[in-house]
């Protein structure tokens, strides 16, 4: 009788060891348009009774991602600069499947759109324009000039953030993507995934370290220090993610967003290239973290600080910089079996997302 082998069943007891893996920058394409990653606060509070509720729509080619927005928040707004706040007609461009360039674009005293949140807000990078004098190319988030959420209203009467503030009332996430650079990389919350099913999770914090006063002319008075620990983030602010992806981190020290574009970051026209020249703050104190406004979406994964407090507010103008998003850098606990059982073939495909 002949007998035709066609499948061994191998046990192993122990642990399974995964071949390496190897990870690249460069991400893979989108696989469809990202509209999924944009919030719809249409029925927030807004940023007040008369003001216009957030709008926004999302379209894609097959080459770009363009987010068409009024630029509305969707929480109270307080004015800290000499600007008001007026609905706009933004479209923000970026590449739907964005490539690591060798060399990183600089943000150097770089004023303008840098990147939009997916609540439809523009984001700038770090620092602000040449007036006032004595805060000229400040850091706007040391010099007490942003709101409870990071941002102020522009030139253009345009809000934009400086800072991303993961509190319920900001209606932004802690974890996963919440927003986009102009370059297409992602923007993600101060928790970041430690593996791809994000079963692991771990607290990310800037490399940049503080060397001298950053009321005016920030980028000297900081400087990048980073270490080898994976929850260090590299000299724009950002990490390769467990899929091989990049992509920034928002934290709450400097650079906050951005400090580099990793890949070739798309001109914009329109209102989301008008120029910003900063007329000066206020210099009032900023308000206390609230509660989230009637009607807003209180985002999964979003942080209330115990006690309702802001986290990591703004220390006086020439006082210590701001602390990290969060003040423990401890990693949550993977449970896993420590003894597996399996059957195999002899042919084993290993895929990795």
């Amino acid at each position: 009788m002949k007998i035709r082998l066609s499948l061994i069943a191998i046990v192993f007891f122990g642990t399974i060891v995964a071949p390496p893996q190897t990870v690249s920058a460069k991400p893979q394409a989108i696989p469809k348009c990202p509209t999924a990653k944009f919030v719809n606060l249409s029925k927030s509070a807004g940023a007040g009774p008369s003001y216009a509720k957030p709008s926004q729509k999302v379209a894609c080619s097959a080459t770009e991602v363009a987010v068409t927005t009024n630029d509305m928040i969707s929480f109270p707004f307080v004015q800290l600069t000499p600007h008001a706040l007026t609905p706009q007609n933004m479209t923000i461009k970026f590449p739907r499947s964005p490539t690591a360039t060798a060399t990183p674009t600089s943000v150097v005293n770089r004023l303008g759109t840098a990147g939009i949140t997916v609540t439809g807000v523009v984001f700038y990078p770090v620092t602000e324009g040449p007036t006032p004098t004595e805060s000229a190319y400040g850091d706007p988030y040391y010099n007490k000039m942003l709101d409870t959420c990071g941002g102020h209203a522009g030139p253009q009467s345009e809000y934009h953030y400086h800072v991303l503030i993961t509190i319920a009332m900001c209606n932004i996430k802690n974890t996963g993507i919440i927003g986009y650079a102009i370059d297409g990389f992602p923007v993600y919350g101060p928790t970041a995934c430690l593996n791809v099913k994000c079963t692991k999770t771990a607290l990310v914090k800037s490399g940049y370290t503080q060397i001298g006063n950053p009321q005016k002319n920030a980028w000297d008075a900081y400087k990048y220090t980073g270490t080898a620990s994976s929850t260090v983030l590299d000299e724009c602010n950002g990490r390769v993610q467990p899929d091989g992806t990049y992509g920034y981190h928002a934290t709450l020290s400097f650079p906050y967003i951005i400090g580099c574009f990793k890949g070739t970051p798309t001109t914009q026209t329109g209102a989301a290239a008008s120029p910003m020249t900063m007329g000066g703050g206020t210099g009032q104190q900023q308000p206390s973290g609230g509660q989230a406004p009637a009607g807003g979406q209180q985002p999964s994964g979003g942080q209330q600080p115990s006690g309702g407090q802001q986290q990591g507010g703004p220390p006086p103008v020439g006082g210590p910089p701001p602390s990290t998003t969060v003040k423990s850098n401890s990693v949550d606990t993977l449970s896993f079996r420590d003894v597996t059982s399996f059957f195999c073939t002899l042919t084993i495909n290993h895929e990795v997302r």
